[in-house]
This record gives C-alpha cells, sequence and structure tokens, in this order.
C-alpha cells in the first residue's frame, strides 16, 4: 500500500481516502497513540492520584498535556461501560476510529495528524508519497537544491521528496528554492 502525506497548516497530514486505508492505518498503528497514557498510568495511577499533591501550576501544566488527557478520556470510558482501564483504552480507540470512518463516509477523505487527531478538507499544495506508513520529519539538513548541466532553473528536494509549490516544481534562484524547502522542515 501506498500512503499520501499533505502538508497543511504547518503540518504533514496523512490522507485516507478509503475504508482499505483507513483500516490499514489502524492495523498498523495499533494502540500506539495512547502507549505513553497507560504508560503514565502504570507508573504514576489514576489521574486523581496523579493531581492530588502537586502544586496549581503543576496540576494546570498536567492537565493540559496530551497524554493526561487521554488518560483521563480512558478513565471516563472505563467508568462509563464498567470496564477497567484497558477497556477505556480500546473503547476511546473504537470511538476515534468512529469518528474517521464517520468522517470519511461523509467527506469522501479524512486527513490524520501524527498525534492521531483527525479532519477533512485540508487545502494543500506540497504532498509526500511513501510505501512506509511513517510521518515526513525533515530537518534543514535534508534540503538539497540542484540546477541541471546547462540548466537556468532550480530545483528544491528535501528529504524522499520533490519540493512543489502547486504545479511548481523549479524555481528561478537558488534562494527562492531554498526559502519553498525551507517552510517545510521543522
Amino acid at each position: 500500500m501506498e500512503y499520501l502525506f499533505v502538508y497543511a497548516d504547518g503540518g504533514w497530514w496523512l490522507k485516507i481516502d478509503s475504508v482499505e486505508k483507513l483500516t490499514d492505518y489502524h492495523e498498523k498503528m495499533k494502540d500506539g497513540r495512547y502507549e505513553d497514557a497507560f504508560l503514565m498510568y502504570l507508573h504514576e495511577g489514576s489521574p486523581d492520584k496523579i493531581l492530588e499533591n502537586l502544586s496549581l501550576e503543576e496540576r494546570i501544566n498536567r492537565m493540559n498535556d496530551r497524554n493526561f488527557k487521554y488518560l483521563q478520556a480512558a478513565v471516563m470510558q472505563a467508568r462509563n461501560g464498567n470496564g477497567n482501564i484497558l477497556d477505556g483504552f480500546r473503547w476511546l480507540n473504537m470511538e476515534a476510529g468512529m469518528h474517521q470512518l464517520n468522517t470519511l463516509r461523509e467527506h469522501g477523505a479524512v486527513y490524520i495528524n501524527p498525534a492521531g487527531g483527525c479532519t477533512f478538507a485540508l487545502e494543500y499544495t506540497q504532498f509526500c508519497r511513501r510505501k512506509n506508513l511513517v510521518f515526513p520529519d525533515f530537518r534543514k539538513s535534508d534540503i538539497r537544491i540542484r540546477k541541471y548541466e546547462d540548466g537556468c532553473h532550480y530545483y528544491a528536494f528535501v528529504g524522499d521528496m520533490q519540493v512543489r509549490d502547486g504545479d511548481k516544481l523549479k524555481w528561478n534562484t537558488y534562494d527562492e528554492a531554498y526559502q519553498k524547502a525551507a517552510e517545510l522542515v521543522g
């Protein structure tokens, strides 16, 4: 299977446009989205226990942590379903999957970010196709600018991808090409 990653809103998103691709995504990702939250539970206990001895500032910081929020959601799911913490994480994952499936059916595609959040109808000009389900994570050191022998244009590459701006694949100067590539790196 080939994966299409698109760059929008300052980050990379996986575009999923079929039930088969969504199923593949969930099979490959398993419960990795909640792994750190589950480890937090194993090492620190329930959300109430984690917060009980923290200062107000520490509590606020902890409550804004993504993994803490996942842990709270899993605990609520477990309580609502009379299950244990593993059931809570499983039900949370099923709820996210159903939301993604409904978005796919309603809009024809669902876009998933590296944290597992999703949306629809993104506008993008930059994309990257990969054979492995690995989100792009480019650095400045991955930028390459190339000018072909006897050519007058510059082409930008970042890692395994050629940089584009819509249909535009070449720039008049080295600096223009580099600048466009630099927009895509962390």
